[in-house]
């Protein structure tokens, strides 16, 4: 082999080394944008807005569409009554008789007839033709044969005791307006305006992708003596799925797994090339932190669009977002616990922009009723003025004028004025001592942090 040769061999052989080097070092995310829940739902969403050829309605029958959100309004088909009824279980008569009495007196029905000068008239049915007005029956005397009457309160008016012809709806008045979920009231609502099908948004369907060399179906048995045949030490069991699949339906989406797949970027990219293909939207599983064998943001990178790499809150710091062609990709980290605050706040906003609902998480104002425990937030050696410990992260929002965000779950109660009172629960995100949580504060954190104190009042989030 002549010099040339050799030369362009060493320099492959570099290149291919220094690929080997950084592949195995840990990953550096430091140029990735952070952004803040705000404002990487507010981009997601947007970016979701100038493609929505996933976003579709479909038609289905009105049994099969509770819990659905309605893509299109109701119009009314007739008026509703289509006819003078009568209001409450009565009897007919004729205001004509009534007319000339002084007010509250009664005619002698002695020579009345049934069918001529009175009649029974039910609730909501058509009054018999000829009457038009309604005693409610309470109000008369029938004797046992039914062919006589006594009234016992005059009626107040013509027309007294019974609803016009379009009273509740007239024809092509919207009875449901869209977007709106389909209760069982509300489709009520929708069959009396006279539809037995309706336009909904179709539901999401979500991918769920769980990715590491660590991870085990949790119906695999553990043996530290088979290893190869069973999971072996240093294994962990994959949960998320299970959290993942509990709130795509609750919130009114299709899950779709897919199998645990290795830290191999190659391996990945496949997972996700054939996720969006089946799925609206798709969730991603860890590789999105700083270890060696992360690579779900780098591959994601390669595929599309970072809208987000980590947010200004933990749990759920390492939460992403991204674009790969039309398909939004949400990156959750971490276990259950993290995962799940991930999904409250990045999954369901694009679930319901999907279903034309707004994307905002409700806030409701709530009296604190305790101080918040110090986490170890609150304790990092930096305040402390002490060097940092190896183990130690250093802490985030250090400097004036930054934000991060420490969630904190809570216990939302009346109180005997009536206020909500928001109790500070202790322990850490997943941890037994959470589990009666219903809402969540995200509590400032930092320098430029300012802490609620008992009795203000604060903006708290009910959990979903």
């Amino acid at each position: 082999m002549d010099a040339g040769g050799m030369g362009q061999a060493t320099e492959h052989d570099c290149a291919a080394n220094m690929t080997l080097i950084l592949e195995k070092k840990m990953r550096d995310h430091s140029l990735h944008v952070e952004l803040s829940r705000q404002e990487a739902v507010a981009e997601m969403t947007d970016a979701l807005s100038a493609s929505s050829g996933k976003i579709r309605p479909e038609r289905v029958a009105l049994e099969d569409a509770y819990g659905r959100v309605l893509s299109r309004d109701i119009t009314c088909k007739s008026d509703v009554p289509s006819a003078l009824t009568c209001a409450l279980d009565s009897i007919a008569v004729k205001w004509d008789d009534f007319a000339d009495l002084e007010p509250g007196a009664v005619p002698d029905t002695s020579s009345w007839v049934r069918g001529i000068d009175w009649e029974f008239a039910n609730t909501g049915v058509a009054m018999p033709e000829g009457f038009d007005t309604a005693i409610v029956i309470e109000h008369v005397e029938v004797s046992d044969d039914e062919e006589r009457v006594t009234i016992l309160a005059a009626p107040s008016e013509r027309f007294a005791g019974t609803r016009a012809a379009g009273s509740k709806m007239k024809a092509s008045d919207i009875a449901v307006a869209a977007p709106c979920i389909i209760t069982p009231d509300v489709a009520a609502r929708i069959a009396s305006a006279g539809h037995s099908s309706v336009e909904v948004m179709a539901r999401p369907r979500v991918a769920f992708i769980p990715t590491g060399n660590e991870l085990v179906s949790p119906n695999v048995p553990f043996s530290k003596r088979a290893p190869d045949r069973f999971a072996g030490a240093g294994r962990v069991y994959e949960s998320n799925s299970i959290v993942v699949k509990g709130k795509v339906e609750q919130w009114g989406g299709v899950y779709v797994p897919f199998d645990i797949v290795p830290d191999d970027r190659d391996a990945i990219q496949t997972a996700v090339e054939r996720a969006c293909a089946v799925a609206d939207i798709v969730v991603l599983n860890a590789g999105s932190s700083k270890g060696s064998d992360d690579w779900s943001v780098e591959v994601l990178e390669e595929m599309g669009r970072i809208i987000c790499h980590q947010t200004n809150h933990g749990p759920g710091h390492h939460s992403s977002y991204a674009i790969v062609g039309d398909t939004p990709i949400v990156g959750i980290s971490g276990p259950s616990a993290g995962a799940s605050f991930t999904l409250n706040f990045y999954l369901l906003p694009i679930m319901r922009k999907f279903q034309g609902l707004d994307p905002n998480p409700t806030l409701v104002p709530a009296r604190l009723g305790a101080e918040f425990p110090k986490g170890k937030m609150h304790k990092r050696a930096e305040e402390d003025g002490r060097p940092l410990s190896g183990e130690e992260r250093p802490a985030e929002a250090t400097r004036p004028g930054e934000e991060f965000f420490s969630i904190k779950f809570l216990e939302l109660a009346p109180d005997a004025d009536g206020c909500l009172v928001a109790t500070p629960l202790p322990g850490r995100p997943g941890s037994p001592q959470t589990y009666g949580a219903n809402a969540l504060y995200m509590l400032p954190a930092g320098a430029s942090a300012t802490m609620p104190s008992p009795g203000d009042i604060i903006m708290v989030e009910p959990l979903m």
